[in-house]
């Protein structure tokens, strides 16, 4: 919208990260352990093939997207993924069979490969929350109130205007040399200011680019930022990525405050990042970002050109976002059917042939049907799914005596086994010679 100044997709961005590690939990205290990790398994998937090739997309469109859209657009499509998998289990239910790409990995490297992805994303968002804690503590055991009255009643007029109504405390700090904002809880919020004297213009300018990174709760993108990294941490462009996104936050802070600002104030907005120019730390905001990204938000802030809101590209990368939702998923465990059934010589005790042009067809050459199950290769499919489109042609079902039901597909084995709340889908390799299964019956 025109009159809307955040850049949040409908949630706020620290559901991401949020949703992603307590839904898991709830999910396997529901439905138990083996059927919990499987969907844990299915969403880390989603996940981590998503917000790699999306990211990794956005950074290689993204100098046309700064050309034409606003700095606002460009910020808020780094979010999508928040809306995306807000509620994954919900998309999940309404996907009529399995995914049409498939990757099969050995069950053995799939355990490797998680593992080495488990340790470096637990190392490296680990290392990022410990980081932000030691400099939040650090900031508030050096720092104290700000206590001039004009800076004071510029902060206030300034938050009168933006109409933020939450808590945030004002201090100085002797550890930066750049005004910055930290608070995860809304009642935590501070803005720090660097040891230094600030006129009533340049304060006015540092308190509107900073409470308006209150007003829009970037503290909390740049913690899903910095959590997306850590998803992809195997991957250069995401890491890349994320930077741009930092900086699109910032720039977009710029664009909103700059608004309605002459050549002139944007002469001395500009100056204000040349001599506060540095780092932050942890997950926080700040006026003014190092070189590396200086050099573009000086020509961004002098360039007065008209760039387009973007709502129309918006809601088609929405909608393409959501239709990619579990296109793509991993084959593990390849083994028999007959060994994955857990059939042998005598176990399979009735089977059946169905198929459009004839009524059910009991299954009476067991031994024959065992035979060439125990030569069909199937492959575990780790993909979470509601129920398989209606089959075009045959259809093998069957009991073993060990109550585990199957379903042969073109394609595809379904099981249900007794201990097990759900099904288990697999792949099959080749085609299913049903011509062979006609003489079983």
């Amino acid at each position: 919208m025109e009159d809307r100044e955040d850049t949040v997709v409908w949630m706020d961005p620290i559901v991401l990260p949020v949703m992603l590690t307590l839904f898991p939990l709830l999910y396997m205290c529901v439905y138990g352990i083996s059927d919990g990790l499987d969907y844990c398994l299915c969403l880390l998937v989603d996940v981590l093939v998503f917000v790699s090739l999306y990211f990794s997309g956005l950074l290689l469109l993204l100098p046309f997207l700064r050309r034409r859209y606003t700095a606002r657009t460009c910020a808020v499509l780094w979010l999508v993924p928040v809306f995306l998998f807000y509620q994954p289990h919900m998309v999940y239910l309404l996907m009529p069979g399995p995914p049409p790409a498939v990757l099969y990995v050995p069950g053995t490297v799939l355990r490797v490969l998680i593992a080495l992805w488990g340790a470096g994303f637990l190392v490296l968002f680990g290392m990022k929350i410990v980081s932000h804690i030691w400099f939040s503590w650090s900031l508030r055991r050096n720092s104290h109130p700000v206590e001039e009255p004009v800076i004071l009643e510029s902060w206030e007029k300034m938050r009168s205007e933006l109409d933020v109504h939450i808590p945030v405390d004002l201090r100085y700090s002797s550890l930066i040399g750049t005004p910055l904002t930290i608070g995860m809880r809304k009642k935590k919020k501070a803005t720090y200011l660097p040891e230094r004297s600030y006129t009533a213009e340049e304060a006015e300018m540092v308190f509107s680019h900073e409470l308006h990174h209150v007003q829009r709760r970037d503290t909390h993108t740049r913690c899903f930022l910095e959590f997306c990294k850590a998803l992809g941490w195997f991957h250069p462009l995401v890491w890349a990525a994320v930077r741009k996104a930092q900086d699109d936050l910032e720039l977009s802070c710029d664009e909103i405050v700059l608004e309605k600002y002459d050549a002139d104030r944007r002469k001395k907005y500009a100056e204000l990042l040349l001599v506060t120019a540095g780092e932050s730390r942890g997950f926080t905001t700040c006026l003014s970002s190092s070189a590396r990204t200086l050099r573009y938000r000086m020509r961004a802030i002098v360039t007065t050109g008209r760039r387009k809101l973007g709502v129309g590209l918006l809601f088609s990368v929405m909608v393409l976002s959501v239709l990619a939702m579990g296109k793509v998923s991993i084959a593990t465990d390849r083994a028999p059917a007959a060994e994955v059934l857990g059939i042998c010589e005598d176990s399979l005790s009735r089977a059946w042939l169905m198929s459009d042009e004839m009524e059910d067809g009991k299954v009476r050459d067991i031994e024959g049907l065992t035979e060439y199950l125990s030569r069909l290769q199937v492959e575990r499919l780790i993909h979470t799914y509601e129920i398989l489109p209606e089959p075009v042609g045959y259809e093998m079902s069957g009991i073993t005596a060990a109550s585990t039901v199957f379903r042969i597909y073109d394609g595809y084995l379904e099981i249900s086994y007794p201990e097990k709340r759900g099904t288990v889908l697999c792949t099959i390799r080749g085609s299913v010679d049903w011509e062979k299964i006609r003489t079983f019956v």
